[in-house]
């Protein structure tokens, strides 16, 4: 049903929608059942929880088969807001501000946290309280996704409860054209630096430029050549016992002193800076190496695939997935997110309210760690919303069946064909991956060498906002200015003095001072 929302006209934005308990019990795997267990009739004898939940989608219904799931089970009426993820973010913030506070709320990103948090709007949630009452998903976190917690802390304290974010701990994959390097005669996919630079001097002889890359993203840029120096320029790291951000260390600067070289000989594509036509100048061959592409991309049996495409252009195109590169003290790494997702957070009432709090913990304890409630209430029926890849095999991966592998219509019921629930964010990683299956988990594996932030996302610190954007900026420039040898390499050392200035110094200070207070309440 429609409802005015702070007097604002929000009817028009925001439907929040209350749900009544359906009458049927969900028993087997497949959601169905005739009878009325002991557990149904207890349920019915006591009064739903109501919860008022904050998640970003509008395609929820009465009907929704996550909702019924969760009622029924839980013994819940659960009043979700209707949003669009397009405008979440900005119709949270407005909701919120206007004294629209939903009990339990999903936050992108850490710095909105935060932001509530300062303006009294969202609940402490002491990490203790998630230990005694969600066990298994505070032990999943400490162990899978720690730099979580960095996500949830402000000045010492908790105010979130993070997702795990399983993907995220696999970098993008390596991919060279070999009929390009066969045509220049190098017969070997190169492992090193060193070998790279010979085979780009031989690609440069028959006008082939050995790569290029995104140089308007500050992590995207030249991030696989970073990684061969030990070092992921923006991320915070640890180095000598003390929390330092990559793009001012010394081992950035060796990098840069090879792609300036590496720009000055030709082997790198002019273009570079504007990041445009990446996939293009793969495909039609002017270009031998990527580092920004993913396995599917291999796939000669898949018509949409990069090497399909090559094969029309150059029918006898080569594409191979490759390491990545070793840099002169055998190290490599790839740029990636980190295990931890986004946040779900209290409204401030639920202070005032144990059982409720006990209740929401309750149902994403379920729904991330016990493999049946996740499969009912987060991927649906087997049989009509899924299936096994080889039905027999349960550790083939899950596929989703017809209609449902239309995203649009299995968001009608809830469901998300990433195994990513609605309510709770993605479940246990052992559970994940059986969803993903064995073969999918392996070309994941494949040449993955992640390297991520230990905070996860560089920018949850207090003065990010202050200063962020223009460090990141920085950043950009000045590296594209000395790979191009518009600046000398000597004048890494002025770009490290104007970081610092421009905030960088008062960044690094809380910095070591979160790493300290998140690492010493673990």
């Amino acid at each position: 049903m429609l409802a005015k929302r702070g007097g604002k006209g929000w009817a028009a934005l925001v439907v929040v929608c209350s749900l009544t308990l359906t009458a049927c019990s969900n028993g087997g795997e497949d959601g169905t059942s005739s009878t009325t267990s002991p557990s149904a009739t207890n349920a019915e004898q006591s009064k739903p929880i109501e919860i008022k939940w904050m998640v970003p989608t509008a395609d929820l219904t009465a009907n929704s088969r996550t909702v019924q799931v969760l009622q029924e089970k839980f013994n819940v009426k659960i009043n979700y807001y209707s949003i669009p993820q397009a405008d979440y973010v900005q119709k949270q913030q407005i909701l919120l501000t206007s004294g629209d506070v939903p009990d339990v709320m999903f936050i992108y990103d850490p710095n909105q946290l935060f932001k509530y948090a300062s303006q009294g709007l969202i609940a402490e949630m002491p990490v203790k309280s998630i230990e005694q009452n969600a066990p298994k998903t505070k032990s999943v976190l400490d162990s899978f996704a720690k730099q979580g917690w960095f996500y949830t802390n402000l000045n010492g304290k908790n105010y979130g409860l993070p997702t795990t974010y399983y993907t995220g701990q696999f970098n993008a994959k390596q991919g060279w054209r070999m009929d390009l390097l066969k045509k220049a005669g190098v017969d070997k996919i190169p492992e090193t630096i060193d070998e790279m630079t010979a085979a780009f001097a031989k690609l440069k002889q028959i006008g082939v430029y050995g790569m290029s890359t995104n140089g308007n993203s500050y992590y995207f840029q030249f991030w696989s050549i970073f990684g061969a120096y030990g070092v992921m320029p923006t991320q915070w790291m640890l180095k000598d016992g003390k929390v330092v951000n990559g793009a001012i260390v010394s081992e950035a600067k060796e990098a840069l002193t090879l792609l300036a070289d590496w720009y000055a000989k030709g082997y790198i594509d002019p273009e570079f800076v504007t990041g445009k036509d990446l996939d293009k100048k793969l495909v039609e061959g002017k270009v031998a190496y990527t580092h920004s592409t993913s396995m599917a991309a291999f796939d000669a049996s898949n018509p949409q695939s990069a090497l399909s495409s090559m094969k029309k252009i150059t029918p006898n195109a080569e594409f191979q997935v490759a390491p990545l590169p070793k840099g002169p003290r055998g190290q490599q790494g790839g740029w990636a997110w980190g295990t931890a997702g986004s946040v779900f957070a209290f409204g401030k009432q639920m202070e005032q309210q144990p059982e409720k709090v006990k209740k929401v913990f309750e149902i994403m304890e379920a729904m991330r760690n016990d493999e049946q409630v996740f499969l009912d209430a987060g991927v649906g029926i087997k049989g009509t919303h899924w299936d096994y890849n080889t039905p027999s095999d349960s550790q083939s991966g899950i596929k989703f069946l017809p209609p449902y592998d239309d995203s649009a219509k299995l968001a009608t019921d809830g469901l998300k064909n990433n195994f990513d629930t609605l309510f709770a964010g993605g479940p246990a990683p052992t559970i994940f991956e059986k969803a993903l299956g064995k073969s999918s988990v392996e070309l994941l594996n494949r040449y993955n060498k992640p390297v991520w932030d230990i905070f996860g996302k560089s920018d949850v610190l207090p003065s990010s906002g202050k200063y962020w954007a223009d460090l990141t900026k920085l950043k950009l420039d000045v590296y594209a200015q000395i790979i191009r040898g518009d600046k000398p390499l000597t004048y890494f050392d002025d770009f490290v003095k104007q970081w610092n200035d421009m905030g960088g110094t008062q960044l690094e200070k809380e910095a070591n001072e979160l790493y300290k207070s998140v690492l010493g309440s673990k």
